[in-house]
């Protein structure tokens, strides 16, 4: 039997795909943990805040006890004026990491920006002090 060259494009096409994904950007490498800090934190420079939330959720899919990711979550939220969402975030950083001084600030920031003056001279207060000690 003679070999039909015009069905060898459905054997070599695939092949050849396969090949090129090897050393192309079919080779899909899941993105780590810093890898989705970087790119958020890139994406807020440049203020796209909605890849930056996007790019923040996923590095807590990642490690979701990490204060420092909740914290950066809630920074976007602060800059949408996503206050609830904000404050939910900056607590759980605060949960996860008492002795992290940045969120207290933050939290301290929205409290105060809505009114709620006592919370928000506590969480200086906490900010300050903890400052101190490092």
């Amino acid at each position: 039997m003679l070999y039909n060259f015009r069905n060898i494009k459905f054997v070599l096409l695939p092949l050849l795909a396969a090949f090129m994904c090897l050393f192309s950007s079919c080779n899909d490498v899941e993105k780590n943990f810093g890898d989705y800090i970087n790119d958020g934190i890139k994406h807020t420079e440049e203020q796209h805040y909605d890849k930056a939330m996007a790019s923040f959720k996923n590095a807590i899919k990642l490690e979701p006890d990490n204060a420092f990711a909740h914290y950066t979550l809630g920074g976007i939220y602060t800059f949408k004026d996503m206050n609830e969402d904000a404050i939910t975030q900056y607590n759980k950083a605060i949960e996860l990491d008492p002795n992290y001084p940045d969120p207290h600030y933050s939290v301290g920031f929205v409290y105060e920006k809505l009114g709620m003056n006592e919370e928000a001279k506590h969480e200086f207060a906490r900010f300050d002090e903890l400052k101190k000690k490092k």
